[in-house]
């Protein structure tokens, strides 16, 4: 018999290196071309590595099908609290 916490512990640690993967890949971009795809809607906020094997114009759009099919016009709703102030934007990110 097999303790199930086990299995739970496995699957984080997947996801931890999925996520560690994803963050390196998305640094490595910002040093190599200071410059990431990036979609913002609402509070919703989606990056993509620059690649020649990706369309993102195809991806957003499909993402944005997809959102809007699942939320529709809740998708833009914001609270005051999810809104930062200007002067405390995260300087880390880069658009292009």
């Amino acid at each position: 018999m097999t303790d199930s916490s086990s299995d739970v512990g496995e699957v984080e640690a997947i996801a931890d290196m999925a996520g560690e993967l994803i963050h390196t890949k998305m640094e490595m971009a910002r040093k190599d071309t200071q410059m990431t795809h990036v979609m913002r809607i609402g509070t919703f906020h989606m990056e993509l590595v620059p690649s020649r094997d990706i369309d993102p114009q195809k991806i957003f759009n499909q993402i944005l099908d997809k959102l809007m099919k699942k939320y529709a016009e809740k998708l833009l709703e914001i609270s005051i609290q999810q809104v930062k102030p200007e002067g405390d934007m995260d300087r880390s990110r880069h658009y292009g």
